[in-house]
């Protein structure tokens, strides 16, 4: 008889794979990279070869940049690029865009929260009220 080992799960990864996907930022698509690499005007030499690659409000305002990447397009001001020019391939990708908005429950009431006017309050009020009417 031979005994095979078997493998069991790991909880830590089990974990991982239990996260909601829809409170989670896909990251940027590959043809959002590429529009970032094909229209990149706003360029900033990070030294040792790598150079950032952005684009400005008015290239991301032309409608065939727009055009091209359809959905994504709104990301696109986002995402920026570092790509090493000596080796000549992609380092790193950015992404800038905020993070999902998480739901947030209201706490049940409490005493604290009530809005109590001061009699100071009512007087203004009552006497406001009555010049109005004359």
């Amino acid at each position: 008889m031979v005994a095979f080992p078997t493998r069991r799960a790991r909880p830590h990864a089990a974990a991982r794979r239990a996260r909601p996907a829809g409170r989670l930022r896909p990251p940027p698509s590959s043809a959002l990279i590429d529009a970032v690499l094909e229209f990149a005007d706003l360029r900033d030499d990070m030294g040792g070869g790598r150079v950032l690659l952005r684009l400005s409000p008015a290239r991301l305002a032309e409608p065939r940049v727009r055009r091209q990447l359809g959905a994504d397009a709104a990301r696109l001001g986002d995402v920026a690029v570092i790509w090493d020019e000596r080796e000549d391939c992609l380092f790193r990708v950015l992404d800038g865009a905020p993070p999902p908005l998480a739901v947030v429950e209201r706490p049940p009431p409490s005493e604290d929260d009530q809005f109590v006017l001061t009699p100071a309050a009512l007087e203004y009020i009552a006497r406001s009220q009555s010049r109005g009417r004359r």
